[in-house]
């Protein structure tokens, strides 16, 4: 069985919650929730890395702006 009545809060509507006896095709469970410390430390690590990515990405844009203009000087 699938309850797929949503989240319900104070004074929802309906009293008997929507059922489906089979899942529909690529239905996923909801996940649980994830501690406060455990997302704390998801968000630190991404912002992480999303800095060491940009750091990465500026010196690749660095050195190839280099390469091409050592390729324009030399071309002479």
């Amino acid at each position: 069985m699938v309850w797929i009545g949503g989240p319900r809060g104070r004074g929802a509507g309906r009293t008997k919650p929507l059922m489906l006896h089979d899942p529909p095709p690529g239905y996923r469970p909801p996940r649980r929730r994830i501690p406060l410390p455990e997302r704390q430390r998801l968000l630190r690590r991404d912002w992480i890395l999303e800095h060491v990515l940009a750091v990465i990405l500026v010196l690749c844009a660095g050195t190839v702006l280099v390469i091409i203009c050592l390729m324009m000087a030399m071309h002479h």
